[in-house]
């Protein structure tokens, strides 16, 4: 049996579908597929919905089409309709021959089975009828469409028609007719005899179309007039890093390096928090990130300032900025400005720390004696 594509069109889908784990259809096909062969079969929206119910009861893989499931369960499956409902539809499609109600002696749906003889009881609602028609719901299915393509066509043609007339005798009746009769659902033979009572020969020839082949156009999977949109889930990755133009950097003057001690004397209030003592480049690196969160600094502004000015430089701009925060209004905006933003062409980092250090009265102390606040360094000094 050849495997026919689940997604083909309802105009191609004549051979019994295979599921991608048992040779049965599968449920949203066949529901798709009765809801176009509705019209011509009787069927309801609500009896296929009730089917549908029943379908979803099944396992997928199975050695039966017998659904167990009680009353209560499709009716919960079918949003809360009443058991009289589910029994009504069951009947209607036990008539259209899509069913077969195999009852126990209990009303009881179950299965029963015998290991030895390898047989089983299963009494429930018996689906392989409607697994068995299904190639011939496909064909009905198929011609409902073609007879609703069809029907557009005539109601078109039917329409250009009146209107032809109605430009030239605004009053004539059959074409007034045929404009109000076109509101509602109408019927191929209802068509044929509209268009039959008008004046075809008014509106223009018609044209032969171009054959279209069938298996070169994709069927939508609407067939209302709005489609779902298509979107190509495989994504081209690009590596927007090479497509970037590396940022221009401002040219910084060479500064002098500085020494630990020079910053510890210029920035006593960013020492005074540090934990440990503060001997090495690294040490300064490592508390001014513990002082760019308190002064407000986020981390991005942060990491801008270590690609313009270097870890250092950004590290020591943290450290001048915690001697003087209380006269800036906003630190997070002038550290932003003076390291990554527009002023930030002439700023050196090693130029503020030594005018701060200059700025300071005290002389340089020992390490140790820097960790401590200004006012007992000075009263030690005096003592000594």
């Amino acid at each position: 049996m050849a495997f026919t594509q689940a997604s083909a069109s309802v105009g191609e889908r004549t051979e019994i579908l295979l599921s991608a784990d048992n040779d049965r259809p599968e449920r949203h096909i066949i529901i798709d597929t009765l809801r176009h062969a509705a019209p011509l079969m009787g069927l309801k929206a609500s009896v296929i919905a009730t089917l549908d119910a029943m379908l979803s009861c099944l396992p997928p893989k199975r050695q039966h089409n017998t659904v167990f499931a009680s009353n209560a369960t499709l009716a919960f499956r079918r949003n809360g309709i009443s058991d009289r409902t589910i029994r009504r539809h069951a009947a209607i499609l036990q008539e259209l021959g899509l069913l077969v109600r195999r009852d126990s002696s209990n009303r009881k749906r179950f299965s029963k089975r015998n290991v030895t003889e390898g047989t089983a009881l299963r009494f429930g609602f018996d689906l392989t009828p409607l697994f068995q028609r299904f190639p011939e719901i496909a064909k009905l299915a198929a011609q409902a469409l073609r007879e609703n393509d069809q029907i557009a066509y005539l109601k078109a043609k039917i329409r250009t028609a009146a209107s032809n007339i109605l430009q030239a005798e605004p009053d004539d009746v059959d074409a007034l007719i045929a404009i109000r009769t076109l509101r509602r659902k109408l019927s191929l033979d209802e068509c044929y005899s509209l268009l039959a009572g008008l004046d075809v020969e008014a509106m223009e020839v018609e044209e032969p179309c171009e054959a279209v082949d069938a298996g070169a156009e994709k069927m939508s999977g609407n067939d209302g007039q709005n489609v779902r949109h298509l979107h190509n889930s495989n994504k081209e990755h690009i590596d927007k890093r090479d497509q970037q133009t590396p940022k221009t950097r401002p040219s910084h003057p060479r500064a002098v390096p500085i020494t630990v001690p020079e910053i510890l004397s210029a920035c006593p209030e960013a020492a005074q928090f540090s934990l440990k003592p503060v001997k090495t480049m690294s040490d300064v690196v490592s508390h001014a990130r513990t002082l760019a969160p308190m002064l407000g600094i986020d981390s991005k502004n942060y990491q801008d300032a270590q690609e313009h000015l270097g870890i250092e430089g950004a590290a020591l701009t943290v450290w001048a900025i915690m001697q003087f925060h209380d006269k800036v209004q906003k630190v997070g905006a002038y550290f932003r400005s003076i390291t990554s933003g527009r002023n930030s062409a002439d700023f050196v980092p090693e130029q503020l720390v030594r005018r701060l250090c200059r700025a300071q009265p005290q002389p340089i102390y020992p390490d140790s004696a820097l960790l401590l606040p200004p006012e007992i360094v000075r009263g030690q000094l005096r003592s000594r």
